[in-house]
């Protein structure tokens, strides 16, 4: 499916693409932070459109997540219901979904991701 919307969105999952400084932050780092706080990696997906996945740019990304996703199966005891494939074309959300901590309540802007993308603040 070409352009999936909110409503509709065919065989596509919702995420989020981060641009980032590797002299900042470290990909391990960041894959660190989501697994923090983002525990639906612990659970069989419903839909695709839910579920907890990374897609990544090369080899060595995806060295790190699988290396990351094995740490995680090792602590817990449990299995890791991440998806792992490439990453292919990003598909923009609507209008209303971009900035969304920016948008939410303050709650959400106490999340690590809060945290994250708004720089702290």
């Amino acid at each position: 499916m070409k352009d999936p919307t909110y409503r509709n969105m065919g065989d596509h999952t919702e995420c989020i693409q981060i641009q980032y400084d590797p002299s900042v932050v470290t990909y391990e780092k960041l894959l660190e932070i989501m697994f923090n706080d983002h525990y639906s990696y612990l659970r069989r997906p419903g839909s695709l459109q839910y579920r907890s996945g990374i897609w990544y740019q090369d080899e060595n990304q995806k060295e790190i997540a699988e290396k990351v996703i094995e740490q995680i199966r090792q602590q817990t005891g449990r299995e890791v219901y991440t998806h792992l494939a490439p990453l292919g074309e990003f598909y923009m959300a609507e209008e209303y979904h971009q900035k969304y901590v920016e948008k939410s309540e303050a709650s959400n802007k106490n999340s690590i991701f809060g945290k994250l993308f708004s720089g702290g603040k």
